[in-house]
């Protein structure tokens, strides 16, 4: 305060009354110290030139905060979208080098099938050889076996026909028994009559005694020869029986060799489509073998240009930072002023710069201890909020929408960090999305405080 003496020398000095200079350097002090709202308007016309210089600065720190605040909203907005940019690049990274992975072994896989598939047409081919020679010798065992059902045919007509032949002779031997049974009892008469004849008939009674011999001799031997001819038939009998078995056998043989041929002919007919459809199959993994490789290429050049792109992103947030911290002290500056609704307008940097910590937390460049971040009542809005007396405020329909978006941004916030820090990165870009949009409301409502009619 300036004491007596010097009010009186001031007035001396300027013309002015002691209270006027009191009042004048008082606005002055206000002036130096930022409180441009503080500065009373006055009778004298110097007091009113103070009150409009002090309005117009405010007027100016208010639209360099205005100006500030809207570069702080779109550089973090920038940063945000910059920094989900970057988690979704590395995200692609990841899955870039995860897909040239599996598409090095799909590679390898291919080329080993390739093999397996040269390997599988070569014994497809000698199949196809072992089925063909197969064939062959089924056809000539078929001919074969027709060859000696003609032969087993054939023989068995001719012991038909020694059978008729041996039944003639049967017939023989029965009429020269017939003959010797009849010569026999002409022996006998003849004999007889020598006998009788005496003397005479000596010569004869000896022929006739030879006859006799002789007939019965004949006898003997038609009996031997009727028991061979009966063995000699018994025995054809077996021959036929087991002829006509063996016509049997061999007519059931040929078929089962014709049926055989058959399905060997049937098998023959697969083998080649096989042998056709893996020379198709190996065709086709060879193209794939070469499209896989001109795919691995490609994936691996895209997971370089991820890496590039990671980088250059990360040198983007790194000069963002640094703008950011500019921001951060040019805002602090005007916080030693007196602005009007400057907490209102320095809300929408705060509230972005929170949306941004977490964007970076996302991407890997910050770490957020949610038992350390502050709710809804504790940051600079909140506390405005709930110290606020102004009822041209608390009744304002902005004021009262505010609280709730505020709640959910910092909730959402919390439990993102929290998910996060659990390892729940899903869950965390979940709540992230949350927080994006319950900001809708808080920046609506702020902005619509800013822009209220005075």
């Amino acid at each position: 305060m300036i004491r007596d003496e010097q009010k009186d020398r001031i007035a001396g000095e300027t013309g002015l009354s002691a209270d006027v200079a009191e009042r004048l350097e008082q606005a002055i002090r206000l002036m130096t110290e930022g409180c441009y709202l503080s500065v009373a308007d006055g009778a004298h016309p110097l007091e009113r030139q103070m009150y409009q210089m002090a309005q117009a600065v405010h007027q100016r720190a208010k639209s360099e905060l205005v100006r500030t605040v809207s570069m702080s909203v779109n550089v973090n907005e920038s940063v945000t979208a910059t920094a989900e940019m970057k988690r979704a690049v590395e995200e692609v990274r990841h899955r870039t080098q995860s897909i040239a992975s599996a598409i090095d072994e799909m590679a390898t896989g291919v080329t080993e099938i390739s093999r397996f598939t040269g390997d599988v047409a070569r014994e497809a081919e000698e199949s196809h050889r072992a089925a063909e020679e197969a064939r062959r010798t089924g056809h000539g065992a078929v001919q074969a076996v027709a060859e000696i059902t003609d032969v087993v045919s054939d023989a068995s007509r001719q012991v038909d026909r020694l059978h008729e032949a041996s039944d003639q002779i049967g017939v023989i031997v029965q009429q020269i028994e017939a003959i010797a049974r009849q010569t026999n009892l002409l022996a006998l008469n003849a004999t007889i009559e020598a006998a009788r004849a005496g003397e005479t008939g000596k010569g004869f009674a000896v022929v006739a005694s030879e006859v006799k011999t002789l007939a019965q001799q004949t006898a003997r031997a038609t009996v031997d020869i009727r028991s061979r001819i009966a063995a000699l038939q018994e025995g054809m009998s077996g021959i036929m029986h087991t002829m006509h078995a063996g016509a049997e056998a061999v007519e059931r043989g040929q078929g089962v060799i014709t049926a055989a041929g058959t399905g060997m002919d049937m098998v023959l007919s697969h083998v080649e489509r096989v042998s056709l459809r893996v020379a198709e199959i190996a065709a086709i993994l060879d193209q794939q073998t070469a499209a896989s490789a001109e795919i691995s290429s490609g994936v691996t050049a895209i997971a370089r240009m991820t890496s590039a792109n990671v980088q250059a992103i990360e040198e983007i947030l790194t000069v963002s930072d640094d703008t950011d911290t500019l921001i951060r002290l040019a805002v602090a500056s005007l916080s030693e002023t007196e602005i009007e609704d400057f907490t209102i307008h320095v809300a929408k940097s705060d509230h972005m710069i929170w949306r941004k910590r977490l964007a970076e937390m996302a991407a890997g460049r910050e770490k957020l201890d949610p038992k350390e971040l502050a709710d809804h009542t504790s940051c600079r809005l909140g506390r405005w909020y709930t110290a606020v007396k102004d009822a041209g405020l608390t009744g304002h329909p902005a004021f009262l929408r505010l609280e709730e978006p505020h709640r959910e941004v910092h909730a959402a916030g919390i439990e993102a960090a929290r998910r996060y820090a659990d390892g729940d990165v899903d869950g965390a870009l979940e709540q992230i999305a949350r927080v994006a949009e319950a900001s809708k409301g808080v920046m609506s409502a702020l902005d619509d405080l800013c822009n209220r009619p005075r």
